[in-house]
């Protein structure tokens, strides 16, 4: 496998980047590492809430999707410099009064064996 060349932000922008809704400390991170035409509000041309719909337009277009890697292994990483510090943050929501669903315990299982750094 041949090693992706180092690219600058500038050059993903001749593209149309996708992503999901990011945090702001994930556009503060991009505007720290890249100025700031790289926040998400000014970079990000195609969005949507559900990641594997941006998957798919990712693997049938030029779009360079901003993801974790693990959502999408097939598709080439693109080595960006700098890289930017930090990671995701995610959490668990339910509602008070309702019922847990029945794979909820083993998802908290997979969350601390798997998320905890």
């Amino acid at each position: 496998m041949r090693p992706t060349p180092r690219l600058g932000f500038d050059d993903l922008q001749k593209y149309p980047i996708a992503s999901t809704p990011l945090g702001d400390h994930v556009g503060r991170g991009m505007v720290a590492a890249y100025g700031p035409q790289a926040h998400p509000d000014v970079c990000v041309r195609l969005r949507c809430n559900e990641l594997t719909r941006l998957i798919e337009l990712t693997r049938h277009s030029d779009a360079v999707l901003l993801a974790i890697r693990a959502a999408a292994p097939d598709l080439v990483e693109l080595s960006v410099r700098p890289q930017i510090e930090g990671g995701a943050r995610f959490g668990l929501v339910t509602q008070a009064r309702r019922q847990q669903a029945p794979a909820l315990p083993l998802l908290r299982e997979v969350i601390a064996a798997h998320l905890h750094d």
